[in-house]
C-alpha cells in the first residue's frame, strides 16, 4: 500500500481504490516509522551515564530524524509516472518535527519550553492538515 495521499478518483486507479478519507489521509502524514526511530534513539541517548552529552545527542538525533523524514517519505510517496509529493512530504517532515517538540527531546533544554505547550501544539496541528484542501495541482 503506497502512504501516497490519494485525493481524486482518477489517482485511485478505477473502483478498488477510494479517495483517501479524513483519517487516512492524517495517518499518511505521520511518518510513524520516524517517530519510531526517534523514540528509539533518544530514549538509549537518556539512559546514558551523565558523562555524555544528552542534549547535543538529541539535537544530532532530532535533525537526522528531520533528514529521514524527508527522504523516507519522498520514497514512500513515489509512484512511476507521478511527480513527487512535495507537500506531502513537507507536512510529514513538519509532523515529525511537531511530535518531538510534544514529546519534548531537545527542546526541553530551552528556557521557553513547556510541554503543556507541545501537547496543544500536536493537538492543533494534527487535527488540522487532513483538512488542508486537495493541491491544485495532483500530486
Amino acid at each position: 500500500m503506497s502512504r501516497r495521499i490519494v485525493w481524486t478518483a482518477y489517482e485511485s486507479g478505477g473502483t478498488e481504490a477510494s479517495i483517501d478519507s479524513y483519517f487516512d489521509r492524517l495517518l499518511k502524514y505521520i511518518p510513524a516509522d520516524v517517530v519510531m526511530f526517534w523514540l528509539t534513539g533518544s530514549n538509549l541517548i537518556q539512559n546514558q551515564d551523565d558523562d555524555s552529552p544528552r542534549l547535543g545527542l538529541l539535537w544530532l538525533m532530532f535533525v537526522g530524524g528531520l533528514v529521514l523524514s524527508f527522504f523516507w517519505t519522498r520514497k514512500q510517496t513515489a509512484e512511476a509516472g507521478k511527480p513527487t509529493a512535495w507537500r506531502q512530504v513537507a507536512l510529514s517532515c513538519a509532523s515529525f518535527a511537531v511530535w518531538v517538540f510534544a514529546i519534548g527531546g531537545p527542546f526541553v533544554g530551552l528556557s521557553w519550553y513547556d510541554p503543556i505547550i507541545g501537547s496543544i501544539v500536536l493537538l492543533f496541528y494534527m487535527t488540522s492538515i487532513p483538512l488542508l484542501p486537495a493541491p491544485k495541482q495532483n500530486q
